[in-house]
């Protein structure tokens, strides 16, 4: 039945913007590969994708790539990567390539689950002027594009160390864990990477690279450009209500001090709102009675840059080990590490397939450009 469906089925909401921005789905999906830690390069688990196309020109506006199951916390950050001007750097190069497709869409559509009905979500996205739409149960045909080009990511990762393929007979006897190499910020360079080639390649409904369509409809033109991208990350972030002390506030079992406190505390000021970024705990920004943003850091500036996912491990660890609450010094003793941003170097080391599969992709990246590039920029 549902494969006659895919035939004979009426499809009267099928999407067809005929700008850019105009209708952008955003979807998500667990990634098929293993990662890795940061500190001791152990196997930690699948991390999954948010990607935000734009169906007019079937460009990648934005992803986000977390351990944390999909949220409205992923399709906010998705958003707010969708704004901003992008660029990525080639692995051992200075060269960055520039992903230049950014704005504020017209109307999104995510899934109907009963997370993506948040207020707070919903009312963010008016104040800046986007419509949210739910794709109908059953509607599989709402999200075909992006689903599509999951499908085609996912064939593209199969080659890296530690993938788990898409399926059980696929991945046979190899072990995933075993192999796994990549950090989540190193697998984040490397997707980054593969969408700007798929940007510059021949798309078959478009007749053109999803890049050259976004030039030749205006993309750059077409929806309305965010002037202060903070002021528009601000609007997404989560928050949580802190009391603020002598010593500051505490949030995740970690400190933060900012010298615009003491004036505070001198007004009485009791609970704040305190707004982060999970991907990067070491700021945070807080509210105060007046509505003015405050930007604190850490207490103890020698503490490591961590993520949210990575707190909660450390936490769990300390719980499933110790009796009572962690201290922020333990918590910075479990994550503490030496910094290791050499992208593919030591995680691919011994590895000549994917060596070779990341040199001919920059290669293979390089001439398109050159060949595309009247055609972008007339």
């Amino acid at each position: 039945m549902k494969e006659a469906d895919k035939v004979f089925a009426a499809r009267p909401g099928r999407l067809e913007p005929a700008l850019p921005l105009e209708v952008i789905l955003i979807d998500h999906t667990p990634a098929d590969i293993m990662l890795v830690d940061h500190v001791h390069r152990r196997p930690l688990t699948r991390p999954f994708l948010t990607l935000a196309i734009d169906v007019a020109t079937r460009v990648v506006l934005g992803v986000y790539v977390s351990f944390d199951e999909p949220s409205i916390l992923s399709v906010a950050l998705c958003l707010d990567h969708c704004v901003r001007p992008k660029s990525v750097r080639v692995p051992k190069t200075l060269e960055e390539l520039i992903w230049p497709t950014a704005g504020i869409p017209t109307a999104i559509y995510v899934d109907n689950g009963q997370e993506f009905h948040s207020s707070a979500f919903k009312a963010a996205c008016e104040d800046w002027g986007i419509s949210v739409e739910y794709r109908p149960a059953g509607g599989a045909h709402y999200g075909g594009h992006v689903e599509r080009l999951i499908g085609t990511t996912m064939g593209a990762v199969h080659v890296l160390p530690g993938t788990t393929q898409s399926s059980i007979i696929e991945k046979g006897d190899y072990d995933s864990g075993k192999h796994a190499a990549l950090t989540l910020s190193e697998f984040e360079d490397w997707l980054y990477l593969e969408i700007c080639r798929y940007h510059n390649t021949r798309h078959a409904a478009l007749g053109r690279t999803p890049l050259a369509a976004w030039a030749d409809w205006g993309g750059n033109e077409a929806g309305r450009q965010v002037i202060d991208v903070d002021a528009f990350r601000m609007s997404f972030m989560p928050f949580e209500w802190r009391q603020l002390g002598r010593t500051g506030i505490s949030l995740f079992s970690i400190g933060y001090w900012s010298d615009a406190f003491a004036s505070m505390l001198g007004r009485g000021q009791g609970k704040v709102m305190v707004k982060y970024d999970p991907r990067d705990l070491s700021q945070i920004w807080v509210i105060d009675e007046d509505g003015h943003v405050i930007v604190a850091r850490y207490r103890d500036l020698s503490h490591p840059r961590i993520s949210l996912w990575e707190s909660r491990r450390a936490r769990k660890e300390w719980q499933d080990k110790n009796i009572g609450r962690m201290t922020e010094g333990s918590l910075k003793l479990r994550v503490d590490r030496p910094d290791l941003q050499g992208w593919m170097s030591n995680a691919m080391s011994g590895n000549l397939k994917i060596r070779r599969s990341v040199i001919l992709r920059v290669k293979c990246l390089r001439l398109i450009l050159a060949t595309l590039t009247f055609q972008l920029i007339r």
